[in-house]
């Protein structure tokens, strides 16, 4: 096999793994999801059971995001350890303690804003270690959203 097939072969296994949701580590349980509100309530009492709780928001209005590509690197190696397409505005990882970065990527943002948004976390011993990352979009909340639904910025 000649170099150009080999590299056109790593291209789509890469791609695979990305659009499955895959870890690159799979001892991490990931799941996210939370579109609907039995959804949402089902991921949050379950993250109990997680190390990491993240929510994907609209900076200002605090609308909900799904589809944001997510990869979670550790510190300071720099390992991938998720790489994941959110399904919802939540998502639960369960990771070992310790330092990691998470970026986030979605295209559909404000012109002239990032695309991505990157954060060094902590992930403790015990607990779970919650966070909400934003990105500039136009989105906003809808009236017929339930308050169980909505961040604190939409409130």
């Amino acid at each position: 096999m000649n170099v150009y097939a080999k590299q056109a072969m790593v291209s789509v296994v890469a791609g695979l793994v990305w659009l499955t949701g895959a870890t690159a580590d799979p001892t991490v349980k990931v799941e996210s999801g939370g579109v609907t509100v039995d959804q949402f309530s089902e991921l949050n009492q379950r993250a109990d059971d997680y190390s990491l709780k993240l929510i994907w928001a609209a900076k200002g209005s605090g609308a909900y995001l799904a589809d944001v590509d997510v990869s979670i690197h550790t510190l300071p190696s720099h390992d991938l350890v998720v790489q994941h397409r959110t399904e919802g505005p939540v998502m639960l990882v369960d990771l070992p303690p310790g330092r990691y970065v998470v970026t986030g990527r979605y295209g559909d943002v404000a012109p002239g804003a990032k695309t991505e948004v990157e954060r060094t976390i902590v992930v403790p011993r015990q607990g779970t270690r919650q966070m909400v990352m934003y990105f500039d979009t136009s989105d906003q909340v809808s009236p017929e959203s339930p308050a169980e639904m909505q961040t604190a910025r939409a409130r």
